[in-house]
């Protein structure tokens, strides 16, 4: 009989790789799966194959970042060739051990036998524990042919889903052809907390000297871009590009003088066991902004424009001539039709199958939509009719959700007006969404922004005053809200039908892209 264990179960330990460096010596030789900065939990794998008899199965729980990273490479190529995979349970978020956080933690089930067949996968993309009936449950999840996990990074996705990516991909030109190449990163300046001011400082500085203004741009962040619309723009940076005469700014120069041990690049020759005060190596001086942006001038057309990183499509369409921070991306083109596409669920799909996924926000996924991923993105072409339509339909939803954001803003403006002594305090999140709330659970949230001694709507006066204003702003932004939501939703269906989708695949997108 030939030996071997019939079960390996496993949790291997989690140990960081830069502790490992007087071992990796003796794995390169021993291990086909090394790589130079691999987890140690690798290695468990291969041994864990190896002590199995044929036939064998091995169950492990470690952190799910070898299927996608490139250290991962090597294990993948020895379970492709050594090893038929059976399951996978991919716990998203999940931490199943508070004191060992993994990056998305999985649990992985083989079998020592000819690679191949189908594998069940359970992803549990909610928040919260899973369920006790988690075997269940993995009995129950879709199956994919395991042919397709080879050396290169593994898609955890169900071959339907993969399908409905390459229809979409297929016979359209992506967003990197359709722009040109002319997807622009924000601006970087080294050191935010300096060359991005508000609108005080601003004034400060052109007050003290007119010339000032010449080189202090408006600049939104990531952060300010909102689905449809970007919040009103209360930063300014110090736009000190290469080449700047910082002696004609004298203002400037002084404010940033101040902070010249920050400001300084370091030197080519420091010695690298020494701590540098200042920015990163680079041919800029002390008084300019980090990286060059010889592109810069593209900031100034109108723009379609939003975040690095988010959970949910939130394009706009920016024409103020504003420039934008080192956290969002911008395409220098005036196309509404484009905007509706990026907007589309369709697209956020093609996102969430393609991009990095980062972290989860609000039960929702947050992605990284960096150029590199950006550029990948289908843009299908349509009739000047359909152009127009689905422009349309994206300038409504752009003027709806300003629309929205306006009456926000004016109510919680208000709110200060009528209860922050001289302005002060700040809204909590309840009384920014006022709309949310009744009077007496606003009345509730005033008195914490402000420090309130009581709930000011429990004064009989105060209570009739706000109560029909309270009524009559609600009603306007649901109103706003109904409509833009219908809006989006007939946007949603010319998409749809320029990727030529079935109702089947509609179901399977929107069901994908719920979470």
């Amino acid at each position: 009989m030939e030996g071997g264990f019939d079960v390996v179960v496993g949790n291997p330990p989690y140990i960081r790789q830069e502790w490992l460096a007087p071992f990796k010596p003796y794995w390169e030789t021993r291990f086909r799966s090394y790589h130079g900065v691999a987890d140690i939990f690798t290695y468990f794998f291969e041994q864990g194959i190896e002590l199995m008899r044929p036939g064998g199965r091995l169950a492990f729980i470690t952190s799910g970042s070898w299927v996608r990273g490139n250290f991962g490479a090597p294990l993948r190529k020895v379970l492709a060739t050594k090893a038929r995979m059976e399951s996978m349970v991919d716990f998203g978020e999940f931490q199943p051990f508070e004191d060992a956080e993994m990056i998305r933690p999985s649990i992985s089930i083989l079998c020592k036998d000819t690679p191949g067949g189908e594998m069940r996968l359970f992803k549990w993309l909610t928040t919260g524990r899973p369920p006790e009936t988690l075997s269940d449950e993995i009995v129950k999840a879709p199956t994919v042919r395991s042919e397709r996990f080879g050396e290169d990074a593994w898609e955890l996705e169900c071959d339907e889903a993969l399908k409905l990516r390459a229809k979409l991909a297929a016979g359209h030109p992506t967003l990197h052809k359709f722009t040109g190449g002319q997807i622009l990163y924000g601006i970087k300046t080294g050191l935010n907390e300096v060359f991005v001011i508000d609108r005080q400082k601003r004034d400060e500085l052109v007050t003290a000297d007119a010339r000032s203004a010449e080189v202090i741009r408006p600049i939104r962040q990531g952060s300010n871009i909102r689905p449809w619309y970007a919040e009103d723009i209360t930063e300014y940076l110090i736009f000190t590009r290469r080449g700047i005469r910082i002696e004609d700014y004298p203002a400037i120069h002084q404010y940033l003088s101040k902070f010249r041990t920050q400001l300084e690049p370091k030197p080519s020759n420091w010695d690298p066991r020494k701590k540098w005060p200042g920015r990163k190596e680079g041919s800029y001086l002390w008084f300019e902004i980090q990286d060059t942006v010889d592109y810069w001038e593209g900031f100034g057309r109108p723009k379609i424009i939003w975040p690095d990183i988010t959970n949910r499509p939130r394009f706009c369409s920016e024409k103020s001539g504003c420039l934008i921070g080192d956290t969002s991306f911008a395409i220098p083109v005036d196309d509404d039709f484009l905007l509706g596409v990026l907007s589309s669920w369709a697209t956020w799909f093609f996102i969430s199958k393609t991009a990095q996924p980062l972290r989860r926000r609000s039960d929702r996924w947050q992605y990284r939509l960096k150029a590199q991923y950006m550029e990948h993105i289908p843009s299908p072409d349509a009739p000047a009719a359909e152009r127009q339509a689905s422009g349309e339909l994206a300038r409504t939803c752009g003027a709806l959700a300003q629309r929205r954001y306006q009456g926000q803003v004016h109510f919680q403006r208000r709110l200060f007006q009528a209860f922050a002594s001289d302005g002060a305090g700040v809204l909590n999140q309840k009384a920014e969404a006022w709309w949310d709330q009744s009077l007496n659970t606003l009345g509730d949230a005033l008195k914490q922004s402000f420090k309130l001694p009581a709930n000011p709507m429990k004064n009989p006066r105060v209570a009739d005053e706000w109560e029909p204003y309270l009524h009559k702003r609600t009603a306007e932004n649901t109103r706003l809200t109904r409509a833009l939501a219908a809006a989006e939703a007939e946007l949603n269906d010319r998409v749809y039908r320029l990727f030529a989708l079935t109702p089947d695949e509609i179901r399977l997108l929107q069901k994908e892209v719920e979470h």
